[in-house]
């Protein structure tokens, strides 16, 4: 009577009182089955599945229609494919050697047009990149695409061919064994070792226009805008390592007698396409002040031809410290140089517009 009072439904769970799976009633099957006759065969083959799960008396009748219609068919081919041992195909001889020239030339590309790392020699630019006698020279990225996009500004450390005259500087010396020589070549090709020219890296005091000279009252540095007559702007400079001998009597172009100042020049007006460049390390340091006590030592108002440097010879702008480790970091601008800001277009549209007369420019600054 419990049975029959029951809805229909209800008879396709299990009986608990029976041990085993209670069968559907078959009137009961045909009578709810009738309107999803028109199910797709998907559907009614997940249903079937469940109604055998059901039999077996395994998994219950609702779970079961719902984990088969969530179940995807196995793929045979697929378990065939990871029962078959799979076999390795031989590389050709000629691929190791073709991925070692692409890897030269990815190198000599990047090298020659983008970035290029340059060793320090000299302590000429203390504390700022080492050079020091006794420690390992400082190895610097050299950002070779910036100046085809802007020319230098102010307070840019710079890597530039050295001017005729600037022999100060130590230079490096090519082996003589032929082997060693090759693996020479090809380090400088690479840019793992310093080249053979003698090239400086000094930071940018004065650009194209301006007038720069020493000193003011605290024995600094001044640049300006508007010539010889100023107004001037005093260089804030803490990166500065141990200064050159300043005599506060001495005035700039009028040096005091007998006072040994190795730190007052100028004022000097820079040609346009050329720069003032000086080195941190201010007394040990072959740069534009240096020079310029050399060609007038007596008052210190020096010309600018042997004393400058020309904006062709300029290879790029030091913007990171590579090596060692210990001392990875940028290389920024100090905020005392107040310069226009860089150029507008950013450096991945700027390239596009670049490229094309990249070649020309660098023929054009060779002459």
């Amino acid at each position: 009577m419990a049975d029959e009072d029951a809805p229909r439904g209800s008879r396709i769970a299990d009986d608990p009182f029976s041990g085993e799976a209670a069968r559907p009633d078959p009137a009961v099957a045909d009578e709810a089955s009738a309107p999803d006759r028109a199910e797709s065969s998907e559907s009614a083959g997940a249903v079937e599945a469940a109604a055998h799960a059901r039999d077996d008396g395994h998994v219950p009748a609702a779970d079961a229609v719902s984990e088969t219609e969530g179940a995807k068919p196995p793929r045979h081919g697929v378990l065939r494919r990871r029962s078959e041992p799979r076999k390795h195909k031989k590389a050709p001889w000629w691929e190791l050697p073709v991925l070692v020239a692409i890897a030269i030339a990815v190198a000599v590309l990047i090298k020659t047009f983008l970035v290029q790392p340059f060793y320090i020699p000299s302590e000429s630019m203390e504390k700022t990149l080492h050079g020091c006698p006794g420690c390992s020279g400082d190895r610097v990225l050299v950002n070779k695409l910036i100046f085809d996009l802007r020319d230098p500004h102010p307070g840019d450390i710079v890597v530039f061919r050295a001017p005729p005259n600037w022999d100060e500087e130590p230079t490096p010396t090519s082996p003589s064994n032929p082997v060693v020589k090759a693996v020479h070549w090809f380090g400088q090709l690479v840019g793992f070792v310093p080249p053979d020219e003698k090239d400086l890296i000094k930071r940018v005091i004065a650009v194209g226009g301006q007038t720069v000279q020493c000193c003011d009252a605290q024995g600094r540095v001044q640049v300006s805008n508007n010539g010889p007559n100023g107004p001037w702007h005093s260089l804030d400079e803490p990166y500065i390592f141990e200064n050159s001998a300043w005599d506060p009597r001495s005035k700039p172009g009028a040096l005091a007698s007998g006072s040994g100042d190795q730190r007052t020049f100028g004022p000097v007006t820079i040609p346009k396409g050329r720069l003032w460049v000086m080195g941190d390390h201010r007394g040990d340091s072959a740069d534009s002040r240096y020079h310029c006590l050399e060609q007038a030592p007596a008052d210190h108002e020096c010309g600018t031809a042997n004393t400058t440097v020309a904006v062709s010879k300029v290879i790029g702008k030091g913007v990171l410290i590579a090596w060692p480790p210990s001392r990875w970091r940028t290389l920024g601008t100090p905020s005392t140089f107040k310069h226009a800001a860089d150029a507008a277009l950013p450096v991945l549209g700027g390239a596009a517009f670049v490229l094309p007369v990249f070649g020309l420019r660098r023929r054009r600054r060779r002459l």
